[in-house]
């Protein structure tokens, strides 16, 4: 269990809001640390530092946002910002690190970080999936907080709106410490932004789970949402993708081979505002055929039970899942906060 330290340097004013990691929370390394500052204020200089091994950064980038290397236990991340007029603003916590294979603290200071700094999102994000010998409660793959992960890049699915490059992470709202927040800000009607991330490559899975919590900034501007997962086998591509259509109040599946949405009777009314609503979706790859199974919505499971065939692309075994939003008529912005994320597959 974390313990949440917030301190001030030399007792000089507080003002730092360490966003990730979250206290109460394992982590694995690198660790991704988020740190807000006051807007009021010009920061000078950033640094981030572990069991007091400072990592200074090169250009003070707020907010902060980079991936620390950190060894495996118990250990103090401090991030301390120095305002023009020499004011330090600092904040620290202890972070409980498992798995790593990181250097040790004392190495830190060498390692060069530079603001925003991320990593292959093959390295990153299959050194975080675990894999194991397959068991009927052991899945080969599985991923929570997808969310919270490096990797994420921006794809405008449609027309030329201004989105976020990848989820921002927030401490509010969230229902776990952390959320990451999506931006949604179209130049005309029915504009569309898709943000993908790559989890990983296995041959054998064919069973999957995608699980999300999900909040709108306002229930009334989107056209709808998406959710969806996808594999490689080969040189088969299988996409699960669900979508909820708000102007039509129902859930849609991807027919991939006929590059259309095909309608269930599901409901997927507007949420009202400051709801979270909990989706998840469970679909197989069966003779052939991505097959959607169920959805549960909101605590209610409704059957699928469509399947379509997938298209050719040059072969692989990668997967991963993606998460979109739809504008409307109006062009009107909006965010998206996404919670708890988690992709499982067997």
């Amino acid at each position: 269990m974390f313990a949440f330290l917030l301190v001030a340097a030399n007792g000089l004013a507080e003002g730092v809001n360490i966003v990730s990691p979250a206290s109460e929370r394992a982590v694995s390394s690198p660790v991704r640390v988020v740190a807000e500052f006051p807007k009021n204020v010009r920061i000078a200089s950033i640094s981030v530092s572990v069991d007091s091994v400072e990592i200074p950064q090169e250009i003070a980038v707020t907010p902060l946002d980079i991936l620390v290397p950190v060894p495996e236990g118990n250990h103090l991340l401090a991030v301390k910002g120095v305002q023009s007029d020499g004011t330090e603003l600092s904040s620290s916590r202890w972070v409980n690190v498992s798995g790593g294979t990181e250097p040790a603290a004392s190495e830190l200071a060498s390692t060069s970080m530079s603001p925003n700094t991320s990593v292959n999102t093959s390295t990153s994000t299959n050194a975080s999936i675990s894999a194991t010998t397959y068991s009927s409660t052991s899945p080969l793959a599985s991923k929570s907080n997808i969310e919270e992960m490096s990797g994420w890049y921006l794809y405008p699915d449609q027309g030329t709106p201004a989105c976020s490059s990848k989820p921002t992470l927030s401490s509010s709202p969230s229902l776990d410490g952390i959320s990451g927040k999506f931006y949604l800000g179209p130049n005309g009607q029915y504009q569309n932004c898709l943000w993908p991330i790559l989890l990983g490559s296995n041959s054998s899975i064919m069973n999957f789970k995608l699980d999300a919590h999900y909040r709108l900034s306002n229930p009334s501007y989107p056209q709808g949402v998406e959710f969806s997962s996808n594999h490689h086998v080969g040189t088969k591509w299988y996409k699960f993708s669900v979508q909820c259509s708000y102007n039509k109040g129902i859930f849609s599946v991807w027919d991939t081979a006929g590059a259309k949405w095909s309608a269930t009777s599901i409901p997927c009314k507007r949420p009202v505002s400051g709801a979270w609503d909990h989706l998840t979706v469970n679909t197989q790859i069966s003779s052939g055929k991505a097959v959607f199974q169920s959805i549960t919505f909101n605590g209610v499971t409704y059957a699928v039970n469509k399947s379509f065939y997938p298209i050719t692309k040059p072969s692989s075994y990668s997967y991963g899942v993606h998460f979109q939003m739809d504008g409307n008529q109006a062009g009107n912005t909006y965010y998206t906060w996404v919670d708890q994320f988690t992709f499982t597959a067997w």
